[in-house]
Protein backbone atom coordinates (compact mmCIF):
# COMPACT_ATOMS: atom_id res chain seq x y z
CA UNK A 1 0.00 0.00 0.00
CA UNK A 2 2.94 2.35 0.57
CA UNK A 3 4.29 2.10 -2.97
CA UNK A 4 1.82 4.55 -4.48
CA UNK A 5 2.24 7.06 -1.68
CA UNK A 6 5.94 7.10 -0.87
CA UNK A 7 7.92 9.85 -2.59
CA UNK A 8 10.53 12.41 -1.80
CA UNK A 9 9.41 14.77 0.97
CA UNK A 10 9.97 17.80 -1.24
CA UNK A 11 7.62 16.71 -4.02
CA UNK A 12 4.75 18.83 -2.72
CA UNK A 13 7.09 21.82 -2.76
CA UNK A 14 7.39 21.26 -6.49
CA UNK A 15 3.62 21.03 -6.79
CA UNK A 16 3.30 24.43 -5.16
CA UNK A 17 6.02 25.91 -7.32
CA UNK A 18 3.84 25.07 -10.29
CA UNK A 19 1.43 27.75 -9.15
CA UNK A 20 4.09 30.06 -10.54
CA UNK A 21 5.20 27.61 -13.21
CA UNK A 22 6.77 28.04 -16.60
CA UNK A 23 3.44 28.36 -18.29
CA UNK A 24 2.38 31.46 -16.46
CA UNK A 25 2.07 34.79 -18.20
CA UNK A 26 3.70 37.74 -16.47
CA UNK A 27 5.28 41.06 -17.04
CA UNK A 28 5.71 44.31 -15.15
CA UNK A 29 5.07 42.90 -11.69
CA UNK A 30 5.67 39.22 -12.24
CA UNK A 31 2.19 37.71 -12.43
CA UNK A 32 0.25 39.66 -15.03
CA UNK A 33 0.27 40.70 -18.67
CA UNK A 34 2.15 43.92 -19.40
CA UNK A 35 -1.20 45.64 -19.97
CA UNK A 36 -4.87 44.83 -20.40
CA UNK A 37 -5.42 46.54 -23.74
CA UNK A 38 -3.49 47.49 -26.84
CA UNK A 39 -3.16 51.17 -26.00
CA UNK A 40 -1.48 50.63 -22.65
CA UNK A 41 0.67 47.78 -23.97
CA UNK A 42 2.10 50.23 -26.51
CA UNK A 43 3.03 52.42 -23.54
CA UNK A 44 4.76 49.48 -21.76
CA UNK A 45 1.98 49.45 -19.17
CA UNK A 46 1.93 53.17 -18.33
CA UNK A 47 -1.34 55.09 -18.20
CA UNK A 48 -2.58 55.29 -14.60
CA UNK A 49 -2.69 59.09 -14.87
CA UNK A 50 -3.05 59.35 -18.65
CA UNK A 51 -6.33 57.42 -18.72
CA UNK A 52 -8.95 57.67 -21.43
CA UNK A 53 -9.80 53.98 -22.02
CA UNK A 54 -12.83 51.97 -20.81
CA UNK A 55 -10.47 49.43 -19.18
CA UNK A 56 -9.52 52.16 -16.68
CA UNK A 57 -12.21 50.67 -14.43
CA UNK A 58 -9.74 47.84 -13.67
CA UNK A 59 -6.68 50.10 -13.33
CA UNK A 60 -7.62 53.51 -11.96
CA UNK A 61 -11.43 53.89 -11.93
CA UNK A 62 -11.13 57.64 -11.33
CA UNK A 63 -9.97 57.93 -14.94
CA UNK A 64 -13.42 56.92 -16.21
CA UNK A 65 -14.19 60.62 -15.96
CA UNK A 66 -11.61 61.22 -18.71
CA UNK A 67 -13.53 59.04 -21.19
CA UNK A 68 -16.17 61.08 -23.00
CA UNK A 69 -19.54 59.52 -23.83
CA UNK A 70 -20.31 55.83 -24.32
CA UNK A 71 -17.48 53.57 -25.43
CA UNK A 72 -17.10 49.87 -26.08
CA UNK A 73 -13.62 48.34 -26.15
CA UNK A 74 -12.58 44.76 -26.89
CA UNK A 75 -9.54 42.86 -28.06
CA UNK A 76 -7.10 40.02 -27.58
CA UNK A 77 -3.64 40.01 -26.09
CA UNK A 78 -1.16 37.16 -25.98
CA UNK A 79 2.33 36.47 -24.67
CA UNK A 80 4.80 33.90 -25.94
CA UNK A 81 6.92 32.62 -23.08
CA UNK A 82 10.29 31.48 -24.43
CA UNK A 83 12.00 29.67 -21.58
CA UNK A 84 15.27 27.76 -21.56
CA UNK A 85 15.89 25.44 -18.60
CA UNK A 86 19.19 23.65 -18.01
CA UNK A 87 20.47 21.46 -15.22
CA UNK A 88 23.08 18.80 -14.54
CA UNK A 89 24.12 16.40 -11.82
CA UNK A 90 27.77 15.48 -11.22
CA UNK A 91 28.75 12.57 -9.03
CA UNK A 92 31.68 10.13 -8.67
CA UNK A 93 29.21 7.41 -9.63
CA UNK A 94 28.74 7.67 -13.43
CA UNK A 95 25.32 6.03 -13.11
CA UNK A 96 24.06 9.20 -11.44
CA UNK A 97 25.48 11.77 -13.87
CA UNK A 98 23.08 13.53 -16.25
CA UNK A 99 22.40 16.83 -18.02
CA UNK A 100 19.24 18.52 -19.41
CA UNK A 101 18.79 21.41 -21.80
CA UNK A 102 15.13 22.11 -22.54
CA UNK A 103 13.54 24.98 -24.46
CA UNK A 104 9.80 25.60 -24.30
CA UNK A 105 7.49 28.03 -26.06
CA UNK A 106 4.08 28.60 -24.50
CA UNK A 107 1.36 30.99 -25.66
CA UNK A 108 -0.90 32.64 -23.08
CA UNK A 109 -4.03 34.41 -24.42
CA UNK A 110 -5.61 37.44 -22.76
CA UNK A 111 -9.02 38.49 -24.16
CA UNK A 112 -10.80 41.54 -22.80
CA UNK A 113 -14.01 43.53 -23.25
CA UNK A 114 -14.97 46.79 -21.51
CA UNK A 115 -17.84 49.24 -21.60
CA UNK A 116 -18.04 52.79 -20.25
CA UNK A 117 -21.32 54.63 -19.72
CA UNK A 118 -21.99 58.17 -18.39
CA UNK A 119 -24.56 58.12 -15.58
CA UNK A 120 -24.76 61.87 -15.01
CA UNK A 121 -22.60 64.78 -16.08
CA UNK A 122 -20.14 64.06 -13.25
CA UNK A 123 -20.62 60.32 -12.64
CA UNK A 124 -19.42 57.57 -14.97
CA UNK A 125 -19.80 53.80 -14.82
CA UNK A 126 -17.48 51.17 -16.24
CA UNK A 127 -17.39 47.38 -16.48
CA UNK A 128 -14.78 45.04 -17.89
CA UNK A 129 -14.10 41.34 -18.16
CA UNK A 130 -10.51 40.31 -18.81
CA UNK A 131 -7.83 37.69 -18.19
CA UNK A 132 -4.93 39.20 -16.21
CA UNK A 133 -2.74 36.09 -16.59
CA UNK A 134 -2.60 32.41 -17.27
CA UNK A 135 -1.27 29.77 -19.65
CA UNK A 136 -0.19 26.17 -19.86
CA UNK A 137 3.33 24.80 -19.57
CA UNK A 138 5.84 22.74 -17.65
CA UNK A 139 8.83 20.51 -18.33
CA UNK A 140 8.57 17.34 -20.37
CA UNK A 141 10.59 14.19 -19.71
CA UNK A 142 13.73 15.68 -18.19
CA UNK A 143 16.30 13.17 -17.01
CA UNK A 144 16.84 12.90 -13.27
CA UNK A 145 17.90 10.37 -10.66
CA UNK A 146 15.32 8.50 -8.66
CA UNK A 147 14.45 10.48 -5.51
CA UNK A 148 16.40 8.01 -3.35
CA UNK A 149 19.29 7.32 -5.70
CA UNK A 150 18.29 3.65 -5.81
CA UNK A 151 17.39 1.68 -8.89
CA UNK A 152 13.95 2.20 -10.40
CA UNK A 153 12.79 -1.20 -9.15
CA UNK A 154 14.05 -0.53 -5.62
CA UNK A 155 12.69 3.02 -5.42
CA UNK A 156 9.23 2.35 -6.88
CA UNK A 157 8.88 -1.30 -5.84
CA UNK A 158 8.25 -2.40 -9.42
CA UNK A 159 9.63 -5.11 -11.68
CA UNK A 160 10.74 -3.44 -14.87
CA UNK A 161 12.93 -5.71 -16.99
CA UNK A 162 16.73 -5.61 -17.22
CA UNK A 163 18.45 -2.24 -17.59
CA UNK A 164 15.17 -0.33 -17.28
CA UNK A 165 14.56 -1.57 -13.76
CA UNK A 166 18.23 -1.50 -12.74
CA UNK A 167 18.79 2.07 -13.92
CA UNK A 168 19.04 4.75 -11.25
CA UNK A 169 17.66 7.35 -13.59
CA UNK A 170 14.14 8.20 -14.73
CA UNK A 171 12.31 10.78 -16.80
CA UNK A 172 10.17 13.40 -15.07
CA UNK A 173 7.27 15.32 -16.65
CA UNK A 174 5.22 18.09 -15.10
CA UNK A 175 2.39 20.13 -16.57
CA UNK A 176 0.54 23.15 -15.28
CA UNK A 177 -2.55 24.95 -16.50
CA UNK A 178 -3.37 28.09 -14.56
CA UNK A 179 -5.56 31.13 -15.22
CA UNK A 180 -7.20 34.06 -13.45
CA UNK A 181 -10.34 35.78 -14.76
CA UNK A 182 -11.71 39.08 -13.50
CA UNK A 183 -15.05 40.88 -13.79
CA UNK A 184 -14.77 44.49 -12.60
CA UNK A 185 -17.49 47.11 -12.01
CA UNK A 186 -16.72 50.66 -10.94
CA UNK A 187 -17.74 54.31 -10.74
CA UNK A 188 -15.97 57.63 -10.96
CA UNK A 189 -17.13 60.95 -9.55
CA UNK A 190 -15.78 64.23 -10.89
CA UNK A 191 -15.45 67.10 -8.38
CA UNK A 192 -14.00 70.02 -10.28
CA UNK A 193 -10.40 69.17 -11.16
CA UNK A 194 -10.46 66.12 -8.88
CA UNK A 195 -11.87 62.73 -9.83
CA UNK A 196 -12.37 59.86 -7.41
CA UNK A 197 -13.20 56.29 -8.31
CA UNK A 198 -13.79 52.86 -6.87
CA UNK A 199 -14.27 49.38 -8.34
CA UNK A 200 -15.24 45.96 -7.09
CA UNK A 201 -13.59 43.03 -8.83
CA UNK A 202 -14.75 39.43 -8.83
CA UNK A 203 -11.79 37.12 -9.43
CA UNK A 204 -11.95 33.49 -10.45
CA UNK A 205 -8.99 31.13 -10.55
CA UNK A 206 -8.48 27.68 -11.97
CA UNK A 207 -5.53 25.33 -11.92
CA UNK A 208 -4.63 21.80 -12.99
CA UNK A 209 -1.35 20.06 -12.24
CA UNK A 210 0.01 16.75 -13.43
CA UNK A 211 3.23 14.93 -12.63
CA UNK A 212 4.46 11.68 -14.11
CA UNK A 213 7.60 9.55 -13.83
CA UNK A 214 8.81 7.33 -16.66
CA UNK A 215 11.61 4.84 -17.16
CA UNK A 216 14.81 6.25 -18.62
CA UNK A 217 13.57 5.74 -22.18
CA UNK A 218 10.49 7.86 -21.47
CA UNK A 219 8.15 5.16 -22.79
CA UNK A 220 6.92 3.36 -19.66
CA UNK A 221 5.10 5.33 -16.97
CA UNK A 222 6.17 4.16 -13.50
CA UNK A 223 3.12 2.64 -11.77
CA UNK A 224 1.80 4.33 -8.65
CA UNK A 225 4.04 7.39 -8.86
CA UNK A 226 1.92 9.95 -10.69
CA UNK A 227 -0.51 12.54 -9.37
CA UNK A 228 -3.16 14.88 -10.70
CA UNK A 229 -4.42 18.03 -8.97
CA UNK A 230 -7.39 20.18 -9.93
CA UNK A 231 -8.83 23.17 -8.11
CA UNK A 232 -12.52 23.26 -7.29
CA UNK A 233 -15.14 25.10 -9.35
CA UNK A 234 -15.79 27.55 -6.50
CA UNK A 235 -12.51 29.48 -6.66
CA UNK A 236 -14.08 32.95 -6.45
CA UNK A 237 -12.83 35.92 -4.47
CA UNK A 238 -13.58 39.64 -4.16
CA UNK A 239 -11.15 42.51 -4.41
CA UNK A 240 -11.27 46.27 -4.73
CA UNK A 241 -9.61 49.18 -6.50
CA UNK A 242 -9.51 52.80 -5.36
CA UNK A 243 -8.21 55.66 -7.46
CA UNK A 244 -7.90 59.39 -7.79
CA UNK A 245 -6.64 61.89 -10.33
CA UNK A 246 -6.17 65.63 -10.22
CA UNK A 247 -5.73 67.90 -13.23
CA UNK A 248 -3.52 70.91 -12.54
CA UNK A 249 -3.98 72.00 -16.15
CA UNK A 250 -4.76 70.56 -19.56
CA UNK A 251 -1.13 69.52 -19.83
CA UNK A 252 -0.40 68.11 -16.37
CA UNK A 253 -2.24 65.52 -14.28
CA UNK A 254 -1.31 63.38 -11.27
CA UNK A 255 -3.00 60.16 -10.13
CA UNK A 256 -2.89 57.43 -7.50
CA UNK A 257 -4.40 53.94 -7.58
CA UNK A 258 -4.55 51.14 -5.03
CA UNK A 259 -5.44 47.55 -5.84
CA UNK A 260 -6.24 45.32 -2.89
CA UNK A 261 -4.90 41.87 -2.15
CA UNK A 262 -7.10 39.03 -3.41
CA UNK A 263 -6.90 35.53 -1.95
CA UNK A 264 -8.34 33.01 -4.41
CA UNK A 265 -9.35 29.72 -2.73
CA UNK A 266 -7.81 27.07 -4.97
CA UNK A 267 -9.12 24.27 -2.78
CA UNK A 268 -9.37 21.05 -4.69
CA UNK A 269 -8.08 17.52 -4.63
CA UNK A 270 -5.13 15.28 -5.43
CA UNK A 271 -5.35 11.93 -7.17
CA UNK A 272 -2.27 9.91 -6.26
CA UNK A 273 -0.99 6.93 -8.23
CA UNK A 274 -3.33 7.82 -11.08
CA UNK A 275 -2.02 5.15 -13.46
CA UNK A 276 -2.30 2.24 -11.01
CA UNK A 277 -5.73 1.33 -9.58
CA UNK A 278 -4.09 -0.82 -6.90
CA UNK A 279 -2.41 2.21 -5.32
CA UNK A 280 -4.84 4.98 -6.20
CA UNK A 281 -5.56 7.49 -3.45
CA UNK A 282 -7.53 10.73 -3.38
CA UNK A 283 -7.38 13.53 -0.84
CA UNK A 284 -8.78 17.03 -0.57
CA UNK A 285 -6.54 20.08 -0.40
CA UNK A 286 -7.00 23.51 1.14
CA UNK A 287 -4.95 26.22 -0.52
CA UNK A 288 -5.23 29.97 -1.14
CA UNK A 289 -3.51 31.67 -4.06
CA UNK A 290 -2.60 35.26 -3.17
CA UNK A 291 -2.63 38.06 -5.71
CA UNK A 292 -0.66 40.83 -3.96
CA UNK A 293 -1.71 44.40 -3.38
CA UNK A 294 -0.39 47.16 -5.61
CA UNK A 295 0.20 50.92 -5.32
CA UNK A 296 0.70 53.18 -8.34
CA UNK A 297 1.63 56.87 -8.48
CA UNK A 298 1.21 58.26 -11.98
CA UNK A 299 1.87 61.45 -13.90
CA UNK A 300 0.64 62.60 -17.31
CA UNK A 301 2.03 65.68 -18.99
CA UNK A 302 2.48 67.30 -22.37
CA UNK A 303 0.42 69.13 -25.03
CA UNK A 304 -2.60 67.55 -26.69
CA UNK A 305 -0.66 65.97 -29.56
CA UNK A 306 2.28 64.70 -27.47
CA UNK A 307 1.48 63.07 -24.14
CA UNK A 308 3.91 61.47 -21.70
CA UNK A 309 2.89 58.96 -19.02
CA UNK A 310 5.16 58.21 -16.07
CA UNK A 311 4.14 55.59 -13.48
CA UNK A 312 5.84 54.37 -10.31
CA UNK A 313 4.56 50.95 -9.24
CA UNK A 314 5.02 49.11 -5.94
CA UNK A 315 3.71 45.54 -5.60
CA UNK A 316 3.79 43.92 -2.17
CA UNK A 317 4.76 40.37 -3.08
CA UNK A 318 6.88 39.88 0.03
CA UNK A 319 3.90 39.86 2.40
CA UNK A 320 2.00 37.21 0.46
CA UNK A 321 4.31 35.01 -1.58
CA UNK A 322 7.36 34.27 0.52
CA UNK A 323 5.83 30.93 1.36
CA UNK A 324 2.84 28.94 0.15
CA UNK A 325 1.02 26.28 2.11
CA UNK A 326 -1.27 23.42 1.17
CA UNK A 327 -3.24 21.62 3.85
CA UNK A 328 -4.29 18.09 2.98
CA UNK A 329 -7.38 16.41 4.37
CA UNK A 330 -5.45 13.16 4.74
CA UNK A 331 -1.86 13.10 6.07
CA UNK A 332 -0.37 11.08 3.21
CA UNK A 333 2.85 13.06 2.76
CA UNK A 334 5.76 11.13 4.34
CA UNK A 335 8.73 12.93 5.90
CA UNK A 336 11.62 11.73 8.10
CA UNK A 337 9.44 12.68 11.07
CA UNK A 338 6.42 10.78 9.79
CA UNK A 339 3.53 11.50 7.49
CA UNK A 340 2.07 14.98 7.44
CA UNK A 341 -0.97 16.72 6.03
CA UNK A 342 0.72 20.10 5.66
CA UNK A 343 3.39 21.17 3.21
CA UNK A 344 5.18 24.47 2.74
CA UNK A 345 6.81 25.80 -0.42
CA UNK A 346 9.46 28.45 0.00
CA UNK A 347 8.75 30.84 -2.87
CA UNK A 348 10.86 33.72 -1.51
CA UNK A 349 9.24 36.40 -3.67
CA UNK A 350 10.36 39.95 -2.91
CA UNK A 351 8.53 43.25 -3.07
CA UNK A 352 8.90 44.79 -6.50
CA UNK A 353 9.30 48.34 -7.77
CA UNK A 354 8.75 49.46 -11.34
CA UNK A 355 9.24 52.69 -13.27
CA UNK A 356 7.32 52.98 -16.55
CA UNK A 357 7.58 55.72 -19.16
CA UNK A 358 5.29 55.88 -22.17
CA UNK A 359 4.82 58.43 -24.93
CA UNK A 360 1.78 58.93 -27.16
CA UNK A 361 2.08 61.06 -30.30
CA UNK A 362 -0.89 62.12 -32.40
CA UNK A 363 0.69 62.20 -35.84
CA UNK A 364 -2.53 63.16 -37.66
CA UNK A 365 -6.28 62.98 -37.30
CA UNK A 366 -6.09 59.28 -38.24
CA UNK A 367 -2.87 58.01 -36.65
CA UNK A 368 -1.60 57.84 -33.06
CA UNK A 369 1.86 56.38 -32.38
CA UNK A 370 3.08 54.99 -29.06
CA UNK A 371 6.24 53.74 -27.41
CA UNK A 372 7.33 52.80 -23.91
CA UNK A 373 9.94 51.40 -21.56
CA UNK A 374 9.62 49.80 -18.14
CA UNK A 375 12.26 48.89 -15.59
CA UNK A 376 11.32 46.43 -12.85
CA UNK A 377 13.34 45.40 -9.83
CA UNK A 378 14.05 41.64 -9.79
CA UNK A 379 11.17 39.73 -8.26
CA UNK A 380 13.29 36.80 -7.15
CA UNK A 381 16.91 35.82 -6.65
CA UNK A 382 18.42 32.39 -6.98
CA UNK A 383 16.83 31.32 -3.68
CA UNK A 384 13.42 31.30 -5.37
CA UNK A 385 14.30 29.75 -8.72
CA UNK A 386 12.82 26.38 -9.57
CA UNK A 387 12.98 24.22 -12.61
CA UNK A 388 9.38 25.02 -13.41
CA UNK A 389 9.38 28.68 -12.46
CA UNK A 390 11.79 29.33 -15.31
CA UNK A 391 13.87 32.46 -15.69
CA UNK A 392 11.08 34.90 -16.39
CA UNK A 393 10.65 36.12 -12.80
CA UNK A 394 14.07 37.72 -13.21
CA UNK A 395 13.01 39.90 -16.16
CA UNK A 396 13.64 43.58 -15.52
CA UNK A 397 13.30 45.41 -18.86
CA UNK A 398 10.30 45.86 -21.15
CA UNK A 399 10.25 47.80 -24.43
CA UNK A 400 7.08 48.38 -26.42
CA UNK A 401 5.57 50.12 -29.45
CA UNK A 402 2.09 50.50 -30.90
CA UNK A 403 -0.32 52.59 -32.91
CA UNK A 404 -4.00 53.42 -33.38
CA UNK A 405 -5.82 54.06 -36.63
CA UNK A 406 -8.93 56.21 -36.26
CA UNK A 407 -11.81 56.15 -38.74
CA UNK A 408 -15.49 57.09 -38.41
CA UNK A 409 -16.40 56.23 -34.79
CA UNK A 410 -13.79 53.47 -34.50
CA UNK A 411 -10.22 53.16 -33.30
CA UNK A 412 -8.20 50.11 -34.37
CA UNK A 413 -5.28 49.51 -31.98
CA UNK A 414 -2.18 47.34 -32.24
CA UNK A 415 0.85 46.98 -29.95
CA UNK A 416 3.83 44.73 -29.28
CA UNK A 417 6.26 44.47 -26.36
CA UNK A 418 9.29 42.43 -25.43
CA UNK A 419 10.60 41.45 -22.01
CA UNK A 420 14.35 41.48 -22.52
CA UNK A 421 16.18 38.45 -21.01
CA UNK A 422 19.28 40.21 -19.73
CA UNK A 423 20.83 37.28 -17.88
CA UNK A 424 20.65 33.64 -16.97
CA UNK A 425 19.59 33.03 -13.37
CA UNK A 426 21.51 30.34 -11.50
CA UNK A 427 19.48 28.27 -9.08
CA UNK A 428 20.44 28.56 -5.45
CA UNK A 429 21.46 25.83 -3.06
CA UNK A 430 18.90 24.70 -0.54
CA UNK A 431 15.86 25.68 -2.63
CA UNK A 432 12.90 23.34 -2.82
CA UNK A 433 13.77 22.39 -6.39
CA UNK A 434 17.45 21.85 -5.56
CA UNK A 435 16.71 19.63 -2.57
CA UNK A 436 14.25 17.53 -4.55
CA UNK A 437 16.81 16.80 -7.28
CA UNK A 438 20.17 16.87 -5.49
CA UNK A 439 20.17 13.24 -4.38
CA UNK A 440 22.65 10.40 -4.53
CA UNK A 441 23.35 7.07 -2.92
CA UNK A 442 21.10 6.19 -0.02
CA UNK A 443 22.67 7.39 3.21
CA UNK A 444 25.23 9.45 1.33
CA UNK A 445 23.27 12.12 -0.52
CA UNK A 446 25.20 14.41 -2.86
CA UNK A 447 23.83 17.89 -2.09
CA UNK A 448 26.48 19.80 -4.06
CA UNK A 449 26.55 17.95 -7.37
CA UNK A 450 23.30 19.37 -8.70
CA UNK A 451 23.10 22.76 -10.48
CA UNK A 452 20.45 24.41 -12.62
CA UNK A 453 19.66 27.71 -14.34
CA UNK A 454 17.01 29.35 -16.49
CA UNK A 455 16.61 32.19 -18.96
CA UNK A 456 13.48 33.58 -20.60
CA UNK A 457 12.18 36.14 -23.05
CA UNK A 458 8.54 37.12 -23.53
CA UNK A 459 7.33 38.83 -26.70
CA UNK A 460 3.72 40.02 -26.40
CA UNK A 461 1.16 41.51 -28.73
CA UNK A 462 -2.31 42.98 -28.46
CA UNK A 463 -4.91 43.88 -31.05
CA UNK A 464 -8.07 45.73 -30.11
CA UNK A 465 -10.77 48.15 -31.13
CA UNK A 466 -12.77 50.96 -29.53
CA UNK A 467 -16.25 52.00 -30.66
CA UNK A 468 -17.62 55.44 -29.68
CA UNK A 469 -21.39 55.86 -29.55
CA UNK A 470 -21.59 59.64 -29.06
Amino acid sequence: MQRGLVRNKYSVFIILLFVFGSGEVLAVDGLYFNAINSRYLGLAGAGYALGGSPVDVALNPANLSLVKGKKLEFGLGASLIQNRYRDRFQDPNPELVYENDKTTNVVGPGPYIAFKLPVTENINYGVTFYVPGGASGGVDKITRNTPTGESVNQWADVNLPGPLGNSKQIKESNSNTFAVFKLVNGLSVKLGNLSLGGSVELAYGTQKLNQKYYDITGNIEIPGQGYYYESSKNAFALGGILGANYSFSDSFRIAYAYQSHVGIPLNGGYNIGTNDPNYYRKTGVSYTFDLPEKHVLGFAFGPENLKFALDFVYTNYGSYLRKANQTLEDPWLPTPLGKTGSADAHLNFRDQWAVILGVEYKASTSWILRGGYSYNSPLVKSNALGGTTGGFFSLTDIVSAGFSYLFDSWSLDLAVSYNIPRKTIEGGKGTDWDLSHAVGNVGNANLTGYSYNARAGIPSFNIGAVKSFD
